[in-house]
């Protein structure tokens, strides 16, 4: 294996991560071409910039859509970039896949998935709960301070969102399923309460934070919700909130996705290059 100051890096689709993530690696004095990257221009095609390539860094998410990489200029295809890949390319990127995994592991391609590194998680989960309480206060019309909080889940962003509400002096309950995540819950200072709780309880919010990406608001539990509550769901497409049923009770609730690249790219950027080098 080269050294890592001498093997070229190419970076990838993605939003404004991508292109402060370059400047950091051309700052340290990496070779670093792009490609599909907002705001830097294609000079050359994707088979040229991957043939000239040794580390591929893709975005997070990898894709919405499972058929093209995402990419804020542009479609890029997955079946593409995969025709190109060969067994001396190393990939990063952040939620790779199974079938696309699968295929990787086909062709010899390494590669690494950014949410399996548990120091990135923890710091992306920072940048990812600033980011959810920007935007409920956006598209609320009160105020989060002496508000009353539900949060869905208690990983990394929803420990992360509960603990940064509370420093804005809201009233946080935290639901779990685990018995052992309730507790800590409590130790840090929230409420709690399990699922089988939730429909009875769910109307005495203003604010509902959704961090779990199965359907955990459901119609029925949706038709307790108070009609002046925000619900923010950050779990990954198509989030855990059923969002026609929002639609049709009239009831504030927006998915929102890569918050760390709409709110604070340039430090999610340097998350991103800690992590790899």
């Amino acid at each position: 294996m080269k050294d890592k100051m001498n093997l070229r890096y190419c970076i990838i689709g993605g939003d404004l991560r991508q292109r402060y993530l370059a400047a950091e690696f051309e700052n340290n004095g990496y070779h670093i071409n792009t490609f599909g990257v907002c705001g830097i221009p294609d000079d050359s095609s994707l088979k040229e910039r991957i043939d000239h390539s040794d580390i591929l860094i893709l975005p997070i998410p990898f894709s919405k859509d499972r058929r093209t990489v995402f990419s804020n200029t542009g479609d890029i295809n997955i079946s593409e970039l995969l025709s190109l890949l060969n067994s001396h390319h190393i990939l990063y990127g952040g939620c790779f896949y199974e079938a696309f995994r699968n295929k990787c592991q086909e062709k010899g391609v390494a590669f690494i998935d950014f949410m399996d590194d548990d120091t990135f998680e923890l710091n992306n989960s920072i940048a990812t709960a600033e980011g959810a309480i920007a935007e409920a206060i956006a598209h609320s019309d009160i105020n989060i301070h002496a508000s009353r909080c539900l949060v869905l889940g208690y990983g990394k962003c929803g420990s992360a969102i509960s603990d940064r509400l509370k420093s804005l002096n809201a009233r946080v309950t935290v639901c779990a399923r685990k018995k052992s995540q309730q507790l800590l819950a409590y130790e840090s200072g929230h409420f709690y309460m399990n699922f089988h709780q939730l429909s009875k309880n769910v109307s005495d919010y203003d604010f509902i934070f959704n961090t779990i990406p199965s359907l955990v608001l459901t119609e029925n539990i949706l038709n307790n919700v108070h009609k002046d509550t925000t619900i923010i769901d950050i779990a990954s497409k198509p989030g855990g909130t059923d969002f026609d049923a929002c639609k049709s009770l009239g009831i504030n609730a927006r998915l929102c996705l890569g918050l760390p690249g709409k709110y604070s790219p340039k430090t999610s950027a340097k998350i991103i290059y800690n992590s790899i080098v």
